[in-house]
């Protein structure tokens, strides 16, 4: 089946992607941190026994894979630069995964492109039920459950919106809405920060995350993200469309320089694909241009990536000019941007740009 990032999704026009984590650790064992070889092994074991609810997961012990699997699981935001030791991964898409023995014994990971933090909690809550019917998890009445970050205490929630807004920042609004974010005990993280001037579109995707899981119930925590995130969305199309209309020229000379680039290069990195993407991300939803999807967009952001591309090159036979055939590095940005030059020949905008 299709990585989950390939779906169309609900507001991925501005909302990218929605991931929702739940936090667990079994009764009677020390946090991953300070526990011993065997009791590792012993909690990795309890929880792929109690994982038999979901007949598609697969073990993966991560210490027996290839550095280039590694990477691509890293590209596909599955896995974090922290340490983990097994990973239990639903094959179908890829959307639904277990972390065992990283930061806590058990997180339990649901992905959903788009805006979907009610369905992926509720996802996350049933194999969580399914669980703790197997596994004794630790917690109290007075804390909730236990876990290993103390912002990770209560709920063992945590909700990441990833969110485009490049008209809220071109605005100068995004002060304004960082104050009103914390008022709703949320904030945002930039996910590609770049040192480039305010028109590199890689400064406009941000990670829109809960400050902690101990204030108020799961429910309180799930409407608590949804409303600020639904807040942005709403900010980001307004000022969008108003910017379209009384700048419609400026919009539209962005896209151009962006297309022009991606259309015209030999090797592109990926810093310069996401900006690339992104502009014309945003040149779509200002309506200047068709001929392409948000979600064809939003999945270049993974496909693009160093890990991705290196899987099609060790799995498919490119034929490389003479120089870049002899480098690693130059391969991957080559491929790169034949991807992104593929996937954009069928742009079109009201004066063509073909």
């Amino acid at each position: 089946m299709q990585p989950w990032f390939t779906e169309k999704g609900k507001d991925d026009d501005v909302i990218l992607s929605t991931r929702v984590r739940l936090a667990r650790n079994l009764a009677d064992f020390m946090f991953p941190s300070k526990m011993s070889d065997d009791d590792s092994s012993r909690i990795r074991s309890l929880i792929y026994d109690a994982s038999s609810f979901n007949q598609n997961y697969s073990l993966i012990d991560l210490d027996s894979i290839s550095a280039a699997s590694i990477r691509l699981l890293k590209d596909k935001n599955i896995l974090s630069s922290e340490k983990c030791q097994s990973l239990l991964l639903d094959g179908r898409s890829e959307k639904s995964f277990c972390l065992i023995n990283e930061s806590d014994h058990l997180k339990i990971v649901e992905f959903s492109p788009g805006f979907d933090c009610e369905g992926g909690a509720r996802r996350c809550y049933e194999k969580d039920a399914h669980f703790q019917e197997k596994l004794q998890i630790a917690g109290s009445f007075e804390m909730g459950y236990l876990t290993s970050r103390l912002r990770d205490l209560g709920s063992g929630l945590k909700i990441s919106v990833r969110i485009f807004i490049p008209a809220i920042v071109l605005s100068g609004r995004l002060k304004e809405i960082n104050a009103f974010l914390e008022d709703k005990q949320t904030f945002l993280t930039p996910v590609y920060p770049s040192d480039a001037a305010n028109a590199d579109f890689s400064n406009f995707i941000f990670d829109l995350n809960s400050t902690n899981a101990f204030s108020g119930n799961e429910l309180d925590q799930v409407a608590q993200i949804e409303s600020a995130g639904t807040y942005l969305l709403k900010t980001e199309r307004k000022i969008s469309a108003e910017f379209a209309d009384n700048n419609p020229t400026v919009v539209l000379n962005f896209f151009r320089q962006r297309y022009a680039k991606a259309m015209n290069s030999l090797l592109l990195s990926y810093d310069e694909a996401v900006d690339i993407i992104s502009c014309v991300k945003w040149g779509l939803s200002c309506k200047l241009i068709k001929g392409i999807s948000h979600a064809d967009l939003n999945s270049m952001y993974f496909g693009t990536k160093d890990g991705y591309l290196d899987y099609m090159c060790n799995s498919i036979s490119f034929s490389f000019e003479p120089d870049v055939k002899s480098d690693v590095n130059l391969q991957l940005k080559r491929l790169r941007t034949a991807v992104i030059q593929q996937t954009f020949e069928g742009i079109t905008n009201e004066k063509s740009v073909s």
